[in-house]
């Protein structure tokens, strides 16, 4: 197989300089640079340096993924517009990881495959699908570092799975009584595109998102009467200050003057129920995975039922096509021949006619003696 990786960078806040684009061409001939993305392809090599270091520089989002299976999303914050330390609840050692470098906060979430992705990869698009989601952390929506810490816990478990332990057992009570849920965040009954874009990229269990999720509330709205009041009780030399910030056109203004009207303004937020155990999330997931299962079990049987009871109703005709086909003696027409007759078997066993069915089947198989090529097919199916 050949190597294959993709480095994608971007900018949000600010435009590149013509001198940062410059800086950043030379580190590799393979960079594709413009004022607010920088793209590195590899099928040999590696990209200079440290990719953490050049987001920090000069990015605000990062995206890489490499064909054995690496997969990594990092985003840069300004250090004052988010909550630091709830943001370091949902860390997964090695895989969500919150850092504080100069001004910025650095999420990190990287995974590593060990027996790489199965079939053709390809990173152009999905940084620009997942871009979305720092600005839904700034806002103070911090849904995503819940998936990403559901997708690490998932992936310990994985890991956990295929190194088994001898003292694994003895250890339970210990990791249930540190492995707890961090807060589940609010509105998860309706997810954004971005959102979507990471559990679909990063493979987030279904059954276990679906198990988690369980414990979202829903964001009670401020009212626009509340936010007027709290604009009110800003003073003079605030309102100024942040109406010569907005003509100088700071980004992430309108999020700063959000976040202060926020804290002024009391809002009940209904609480989530209790915490839970990793264990009790795994647990709940693989009864979520059963209950799916079973519904899909169901369904296929209620289908199965509707085809034969439509094949029953042109029982006598299917026979007949059955004996034209015969009559054409080629192989295609005599494989046509067997599938009719499984489905015909099928039928008998639902209407309790198998021994009519197999008397039939003799029937012809007596009519048509001399067809070797449909007498070895009919052996081949157990029709015989």
């Amino acid at each position: 197989m050949s190597e294959y990786q993709y480095y994608e960078f971007q900018s949000v806040d600010r435009r590149l300089t013509q001198s940062e684009q410059e800086a950043i061409s030379k580190l590799s001939s393979r960079a594709q640079i413009s004022s607010s993305k920088a793209i590195f392809v590899y099928n040999y090599g590696d990209l200079p340096g440290n990719e953490k270091q050049l987001l920090i520089k000069y990015f605000d989002a990062m995206f890489y993924i490499a064909n054995w299976g690496s997969l990594q999303l990092m985003f840069r914050f300004p250090k004052g517009l988010i909550d630091i330390e709830l943001m370091r609840k949902y860390c997964v050692e090695d895989i969500v990881e919150v850092s504080e470098i100069n001004n910025f906060v650095v999420l990190e979430i990287s995974i590593n495959e060990e027996e790489g992705f199965n079939g053709w990869i390809e990173g152009e698009g999905n940084l620009s699908s997942l871009i979305g989601l720092r600005q839904e952390i700034l806002q103070g929506d911090y849904r995503l570092l819940y998936l990403a810490w559901l997708k690490g816990i998932t992936y310990l478990d994985e890991l956990d799975d295929e190194d088994e332990d001898d003292d694994e057992e003895n250890e339970d009570d210990e990791n249930d009584e540190e492995g707890l849920e961090p807060p589940v965040p609010p509105n998860f009954g309706k997810l954004s595109s971005s959102l979507q874009a990471f559990i679909d990229i990063f493979e987030v269990d279904e059954h276990l998102l679906k198990a988690a999720i369980s414990a979202s509330v829903a964001k009670p709205s401020i009212p626009e009467s509340s936010i007027k009041e709290a604009i009110k009780k800003l003073n003079r030399s605030e309102v100024d200050t942040f109406l010569l910030r907005l003509l100088k056109g700071e980004s992430n203004l309108s999020i700063e003057l959000s976040k202060k009207l926020s804290g002024m303004i009391e809002v009940r937020q209904e609480e989530n129920p209790n915490k839970r155990t990793i264990r009790q999330l795994l647990a709940s997931a693989e009864k979520e995975e059963k209950k799916e299962e079973e519904r899909r079990g169901q369904e296929a049987k209620a289908a199965r039922i509707r085809d034969l009871e439509a094949l029953a109703k042109r029982e006598t005709a299917a026979w007949e096509d059955i004996d034209a086909l015969i009559q054409k003696g080629t192989s295609s027409s005599y494989d046509e021949v067997v599938l009719l007759l499984l489905k015909l078997q099928d039928l008998a066993d639902y209407q309790n006619q198998t021994v009519k069915f197999f008397t039939r089947v003799q029937q012809l198989h007596n009519k048509y003696s001399s067809r070797s090529g449909l007498k070895r097919r009919l052996l081949k199916a157990n029709l015989l």
